[in-house]
């Protein structure tokens, strides 16, 4: 499933030096074809926000079918809460969770969940980060569509032990003004790092840093996908699912 590799000690100088980086080419081509072509057809997606500071989660599907107006009620909140702090909107599918709770998706998404489990992809993060042997890595499945967006923060959650995060992305032809940019600001507000998606590639960055995924702008048709997670300190918990 993943690609032989013998630029690892690379990898890993970058990381020490940086704190950042791309791996490219992570998947055969054909598994992150199939991933791909999953993602463009799963349904069972989840609009994940925040409301009056407290997480929140919608069926995507179902929000299609709601009236404007309720819609635009709907919009009117997110952005008032992205006024006043930390805000994001986007879709998810918690796929380590649901794999945990013994309902892992069929098809080329189960493989997927599969790989979050693996020693293959587990050793690749541990080896470019000096991570310990009991670090274990989660994901959820993303989608950013026209509208969705994430903004800054440091994935800092010290109960959940991050030791970095990891986006694997699944977009072909995707360019800059598409928006949906992993960005790294600078102490002075500049942006001193910027990641375009790019196909079957991966970026892996320490926690904490500060850093957002810039907004997809209202003309773009397409949607970006891409499995998102962290590498954490050990034991693997057991985990509830939540949405």
């Amino acid at each position: 499933m993943l690609n032989a590799r013998n630029d690892v000690p690379r990898l890993r100088s970058v990381y020490k030096r940086t704190g950042r980086l791309v791996v490219d080419n992570v998947l055969d081509t054909d598994m992150a074809n199939s991933v791909l072509a999953a993602a463009e057809s799963f349904r069972d997606w989840r609009l994940v926000t925040r409301l009056e500071g407290q997480h929140r989660a919608f069926d995507a599907a179902a929000l299609e079918a709601v009236p404007q107006d309720k819609r635009d009620a709907l919009n009117a909140l997110i952005a008032e809460e992205a006024r006043a702090g930390f805000q994001y909107c986007f879709e998810r599918f918690p796929l380590y969770d649901q794999m945990k709770a013994g309902n892992t998706p069929s098809g080329a998404l189960g493989q997927l969940a599969g790989l979050l489990g693996s020693d293959a992809f587990t050793g690749l993060l541990r080896k470019i980060t000096d991570a310990p042997e009991d670090s274990f890595i989660d994901g959820q499945l993303t989608r950013y569509r026209a509208g969705h967006f994430l903004t800054l923060h440091d994935d800092e959650e010290p109960d959940l032990k991050r030791i970095c995060a990891y986006v694997l992305n699944f977009t072909p032809e995707w360019n800059a003004d598409f928006g949906g940019i992993l960005q790294f600001p600078d102490k002075d507000g500049h942006i001193a790092a910027g990641f375009t998606p790019k196909f079957n590639s991966m970026t892996v960055f320490r926690v904490p840093v500060a850093h957002m995924v810039s907004a997809v702008p209202p003309f773009v048709t397409r949607s970006r996908y891409a499995l998102t997670g962290w590498l954490r300190h050990g034991p693997e918990p057991r985990l509830p699912v939540h949405e």
